[in-house]
């Protein structure tokens, strides 16, 4: 279903970048083609979506869309992410931050400390991991984010598995545990109950 779902919104976003090449919108073909990266990154088609967001890239800042522009170096960031090129998707969202900074975009600001958190734990550097996703934690609580509130609890218990301290990692997941079930956030649920029950049991 999902994939189908992605495979949909290929087609109309594909429509979409036609109409807006047609009547002159830059902006909008900009945005066509940052959807259309999400999409293909959501088929799990990264190099296909990161040629999408680098389109998107090169127009929002010609057509100088600051937030457009920081969009797309998330986005990016994400892609390598999912490469397993964690340095270079540092590089990107830290632009991504300094952007989000910029524009007063709080939300954006706080997916970026996250997404920076699961980039330094893919390097395994797990504290520095830890402070990006404290931050997050921070900002999402601050603007009610609750759905990002819960995606840093299950990072930081990801980060604390890690450095094997397994009580406070346990702890975490079950914070982002309790979020997922009053959203019925199922996927969440899932991975939550998995990382706790793969969890050392201590004595």
């Amino acid at each position: 279903q999902g994939l189908g779902q992605f495979k949909t919104a290929i087609k109309y976003q594909e429509r979409h970048l036609e109409i807006a090449k047609e009547v002159g919108d830059k902006a909008g073909e900009g945005r066509s083609y940052g959807n259309l990266g999400n999409a293909y990154h959501g088929l799990g088609e990264f190099k296909r979506a990161i040629e999408y967001h680098q389109r998107h890239l090169k127009i929002a800042t010609e057509v100088e869309d600051k937030a457009g522009e920081g969009i797309s170096y998330g986005d990016l960031g994400k892609a390598y992410h999912c490469l397993g090129k964690f340095k270079t998707a540092i590089e990107y969202q830290q632009r991504h931050l300094e952007i989000a900074k910029e524009v007063g975009d709080k939300n954006g600001e706080g997916r970026s400390y996250g997404n920076l958190g699961n980039a330094y734990q893919g390097l395994g550097l797990f504290k520095t991991a830890i402070e990006y996703q404290e931050r997050h934690l921070e900002i999402a609580k601050d603007v009610g984010d609750k759905a990002g509130e819960g995606q840093s609890y299950g990072n930081l218990g990801n980060a604390y598995q890690g450095l094997e301290l397994f009580k406070t990692a346990i702890k975490r997941h079950q914070l982002s545990l309790e979020i997922a079930k009053k959203k019925r956030e199922t996927r969440l649920e899932r991975d939550e109950v998995m990382a706790i029950s793969a969890m050392p049991i201590m004595v």
